[in-house]
């Protein structure tokens, strides 16, 4: 469902090296829109979440094992189904 990497860090095609972002340069969360500071970014349908932000859009339940996608919502099983 998701992967966790580093913030600020990114290697290259042949594995190699190390690219910090530009000053200033914050990724804001898909849930609250609110600055990530955490020491690694939570990808989840190719968007960048904190933790917590990671909640079904109808009961608001953490979706921390699997989770269901409609019109760039995030559901549990129960609420998507």
């Amino acid at each position: 469902m998701a992967r966790a990497e580093p913030t600020g860090a990114s290697a290259s095609a042949n594995g190699g090296g190390r690219c910090e972002p530009a000053a200033g340069m914050l990724i804001a969360c898909a849930g609250c829109d609110k600055p990530i500071l955490d020491k690694f970014l939570l990808n989840v349908l190719e968007r960048t979440w904190h933790a917590d932000c990671v909640r079904c859009f109808d009961c608001h339940a953490p979706l921390t094992d699997k989770c269901f996608s409609r019109e760039g919502k995030l559901f549990c099983r129960s609420d998507f189904f």
